[in-house]
């Protein structure tokens, strides 16, 4: 039989908690309207077993929800459809063109497990709203920019509001939603989104900075994203969890600042040195970048120790030690680490293998994604049958050993090599692991804790794999950089060996996934039934 994961084995003491709270009145005062937004928490801290919004509203859910996870990485790809453009444009440096893809993942991944924690106590709707529609204020301000400092400094202010949202999609879905088809629906559009919304991205930046200008890329974006926003304040369920304590105090006792301050600080760091070695892999010499390292490392060292003295005193801890226990969860968020490094690495340097190797316009090298967009949406409706069917460490291998083949590809490929030859099933089959993980760790997630850190567990996750994606790119052009500067060629093929060097890394971290999954995930049965199953 299948083995199905419980929230009791990884939180016990929490559990026993939200189950004492939830046996209080927790809708007194609470007007009939917003009784019919409210969603009720069963005893053990867990949905009922019930849908409490109409279809309608659960469709709006799903759309808002996997919305804004599109939206945070088409605006990645268009950045990196249109740098060259973008750059010319507002002045850019050539030292500082990568910045406007490093300084969103810094902002990002430094900042999602301070709202993760914000959203357990203030909601997540209310932080979740108010994510969105600043992220529609500094698309459009992107959109405006005049000189590369506003382009870095606007994509910075687009990682803190979607440091805002994305912690809170997993508690929003699972309060809404019952285990079953709808559930496992919305998590695997929510997982479909990221990567169908980079390839979106690549394909409008390349078609708008060759029509009509990159910047109405950004200007149609933020109109979804504002259609978004508002569909949201009516259709996202305003989940509470009942506490005798203001949410000032709560604020001020239940979170772990010095927490807070210690990994913020330390990942910001980080952070800040992979950005550097991205811009130019010589920096990791400088002394500067190697004390800022060393500072880095002792805090994100000192950090679990920090943890484990919170929970010994009773104190609030940020990232309790316990979370990592789980085998599923912490093999979870290391395949997406690598997982989101490989992605990222393989259709930035892809799209340079386009536009720089084989000279195509940006136009026609986004054209070329047109394929992962087919493959994403065919791989999603299969999930979504197969999820609940399938063993969890089934569906990971076989998707990993299917985008192990991406790289591989690219590695061996020619530098005038028709597109339909290696470079066309590259593209196919790169994000089919990607898109399983993303929608099969949510559920897992989902499933494991209980409702009041679900918003925590989904911005460690997602940290997780923004950190990825920093380090993977910092990785993957140090490489190809120092490659291409050692290389005995010249011209496109020195430049060629550097990108076929950061290929044959990717295809290293992608079988890492491999490998983490088949010992980590080993023990998981199928995730996503019902009661009734």
């Amino acid at each position: 039989m299948d083995k199905t994961i419980s929230k009791d084995e990884l939180f016990p003491a929490v559990t026993e908690k939200s189950s004492g709270q939830a046996s209080e009145k927790e809708h007194q005062g609470v007007s009939s309207d917003e009784e019919a937004q409210s969603v009720s928490l069963g005893q053990d801290g867990s949905p009922l077993q019930q849908m409490r919004v109409s279809k309608t509203k659960g469709v709006g859910v799903i759309t808002t929800l996997a919305g804004i996870n599109g939206l945070n990485t088409m605006g990645s790809g268009i950045l990196i459809a249109a740098l060259p453009r973008i750059a010319k444009d507002v002045g850019l440096p050539s030292g500082l063109m990568l910045w406007p893809a490093a300084v969103y993942a810094l902002a990002a991944g430094c900042l999602l497990h301070v709202f993760g924690s914000f959203a357990d106590i203030l909601g997540p709707k209310r932080v979740w709203v108010a994510g969105s529609f600043l992220f529609v204020v500094f698309t459009v301000a992107l959109g405006l920019s005049t000189t590369g400092i506003q382009v870095i400094m606007f994509r910075t202010c687009l990682g803190v509001a979607m440091a805002m949202c994305l912690p809170t999609s997993v508690s929003l879905i699972t309060n809404t939603f019952p285990k079953g088809h709808w559930r496992n629906t919305a998590f695997a559009m929510s997982g479909m989104a990221q990567p169908l919304g980079y390839a979106l991205g690549l394909v409008l930046g390349g078609i708008f900075t060759d029509t009509i200008g990159w910047r109405w890329a950004y200007y149609i974006m933020a109109m979804v994203n504002f259609v978004i926003s508002v569909i949201s304040v009516w259709s996202l369920p305003d989940v509470r969890h009942p506490s005798k304590k203001t949410w000032v105090r709560r604020l001020r006792e239940d979170v772990d600042w010095i927490g807070v301050i210690i990994l913020s600080v330390a990942l910001a760091l980080l952070m800040y040195v992979l950005a550097m070695i991205t811009s130019d892999w010589r920096n990791i010499r400088k002394p500067v970048q190697i004390v800022l390292l060393v500072v880095s490392m002792l805090l994100l060292a000192a950090f679990p120790f920090w943890m484990h003295r919170q929970v010994q005193i009773g104190k609030p801890a940020l990232i309790p030690n316990r979370l990592w226990r789980k085998a599923s969860f912490t093999s979870a968020c290391l395949c997406v680490f690598f997982c989101w490094s490989s992605l990222n690495g393989i259709e930035y340097f892809a799209t340079l293998y386009f536009q720089e190797v084989q000279g195509l316009s940006a136009l026609q090298s986004s054209i070329r994604y047109f394929s992962q967009i087919v493959m994403g949406t065919s791989v999603n409706v299969v999930l979504v049958y197969l999820i609940s069917r399938v063993k969890v460490i089934t569906l990971v291998v076989v998707s990993t050993c299917i985008t192990l083949i991406s790289p591989a590809l690219m590695a061996t490929v020619g530098e005038h090599e028709n597109y339909w030859f290696r470079p066309f099933w590259a593209l196919f089959l790169c994000p089919v692991n990607p898109w399983v993980l993303f929608s099969v760790s949510n559920l897992l997630i989902s499933d494991a804790f209980p409702a009041e850190i679900q918003s925590l567990a989904g911005g460690v996750f997602n940290e997780v794999a923004q950190f990825g994606n920093a380090v993977g790119l910092a990785v993957t052009a140090a490489i190809a950089a120092s490659v291409t500067e050692h290389s005995h060629a010249e011209g496109k093929t020195a430049t060629m060996d550097g990108y076929r060097a950061a290929f044959w890394t990717i295809f290293a971290s992608t079988a890492t996934v491999l490998i983490i999954s088949l010992v980590g995930l080993r023990r998981v049965g199928t995730i996503g039934r019902t009661e009734k199953d």
